[in-house]
């Protein structure tokens, strides 16, 4: 009887405790000497990228980013107190990609999902995240579908594809046709892209700038991104002789591009890129310095001096980015951080950091809305600003022009970013 009441007491004393320690709730416990309350409830974000497949590459490169971006919120205390927790999905086509979308959001509870580099992804992820009010932070698709389909809870902090291609096609019918000594009228330009919404939505922004010009457009061709042989298109780009050759790939098809031309005797005086997969540091250091050398590659700003930053404050951050990121055993090879993860890591840190730190209410939707359209922020870990207008586009959003220079990408337009004037124009070993 004695050991019984003992057993009592020891219990009775075990559950004071508990309950005296909050152990019994949920949500927020005491800070340890502050007497301020920390919330104990976790903060479910998804990123869905393609981590297998022919983007691979690039898919795996902006999850290592976002997961740097998590990990500096984390260490930093958190959303409102809420530590943050990363649910990963692979897609590697837009069928895989609302499959996972709709796990994430239906199984996994996620808030917030940070992607998706392809734009079929992109559009394909909207269509599961924004009838159930959650979020799609996009740092990577780039068609201008996706931000003109009245999606609520859509956010792009890239600029639109048509954007793009029109920055790339201005500079090549003034500066480049200049260089060429060649009036714009009788510029002539070939555009090949590849088949997806993305590749589309590039080109036809540099045509109708071209067109704007009165640039003459002399081939045209689409092909899919997933092709092994460029032969034939190749071929049809050299009987039509073009003084530029404008592009839309990813990174394993520019490559192929750039190989059939020179096996083809077929590359023309200037190859102007217009996204990801020509700006990728695996493009540069594949083909080689001697054949990427005055290859153009428009895109978004990339590996930008800290001096752009330090006067926001943001300087730290991107240092602290890319030494990170560099020091992943990987990529030690590289010279620069890949623009794709620039992109991803300043769409999820600056949403984390300055959007839903602002959010009245994390798990209500339309406050996050709210944050993202009020908040305004002269400059962001990308190069530009944050300006969400009511369609989720951000329109401090820029392209610059860049160019492969000794296996770098330099910055040479817009005048107030550049950082080296361009080389190579025509290039030195065009074929015709």
């Amino acid at each position: 009887m004695k050991k019984f009441l003992a057993l009592l007491l020891i219990l009775a004393l075990a559950l004071s405790c508990f309950a005296a320690c909050g152990g019994g709730e949920e949500g927020t416990v005491e800070g340890e000497g502050e007497g301020e309350e920390v919330s104990s409830e976790t903060f479910k974000v998804g990123a869905i990228y393609p981590l297998s497949g022919g983007n691979a590459l690039l898919g795996n490169r902006c999850l290592q980013a976002v997961q740097i971006a998590v990990d500096y919120i984390n260490e930093a205390g958190g959303i409102q107190g809420r530590t943050v927790e990363l649910v990963t999905a692979d897609a590697p086509d837009a069928t895989a990609a609302t499959t996972e979308a709709s796990r994430l959001v239906d199984n996994e509870g996620v808030k917030v999902v940070f992607g998706s580099l392809a734009s079929g992804n992109a559009l394909a992820i909207a269509g599961v995240t924004d009838p159930a009010g959650v979020i799609l932070v996009e740092s990577g698709g780039i068609v201008d579908t996706l931000t003109d389909s009245g999606y609520q809870y859509v956010f792009r902090i890239l600029d639109k594809g048509g954007l793009r291609g029109g920055t790339g096609a201005e500079y090549v019918a003034t500066t480049v046709a200049d260089t060429l000594g060649i009036a714009a009228a009788d510029l002539k330009v070939a555009i090949v892209h590849e088949d997806s919404s993305y590749g589309l939505s590039v080109a036809v922004g540099a045509a109708e700038v071209l067109e704007e010009y009165g640039c003459q457009i002399v081939y045209e061709s689409e092909y899919a991104a997933t092709t092994t042989d460029m032969t034939a298109m190749v071929l049809g780009i050299k009987e039509a002789q073009p003084d530029v050759l404008l592009s839309v790939c990813y990174v394993n098809d520019a490559i192929l591009l750039v190989d059939t031309l020179n096996a083809q005797q077929a590359m023309p005086k200037v190859f102007m890129g217009t996204g990801a997969g020509t700006t990728d540091p695996a493009f540069a250091s594949t083909v080689g310095a001697d054949v990427s050398d005055g290859m153009f590659c428009t895109d978004m700003p990339t590996n930008l001096p800290l001096s752009v930053f330090e006067p926001y404050g943001l300087d730290g951050v991107v240092e602290s980015f890319r030494a990170d990121w560099l020091g992943l055993s990987e990529n030690a090879d590289l010279a620069n951080v890949p623009i794709a993860a620039e992109a991803a890591f300043a769409g999820a840190y600056t949403f984390m950091n300055d959007i839903l730190s602002q959010a009245a209410d994390l798990d209500d939707p339309d406050s996050i809305r709210e944050a993202a359209i009020s908040v305004k922020l002269d400059m962001t870990t990308l190069g530009f600003g944050w300006d969400i207008g009511e369609d989720g586009q951000n329109y401090a959003a820029s392209a610059n022009i860049n160019q492969w220079q000794n296996l770098e990408v330099v910055t040479v337009a817009p005048e107030l970013l550049k950082n080296g004037d361009a080389i190579n124009v025509p290039l030195p070993y065009a074929h015709y």
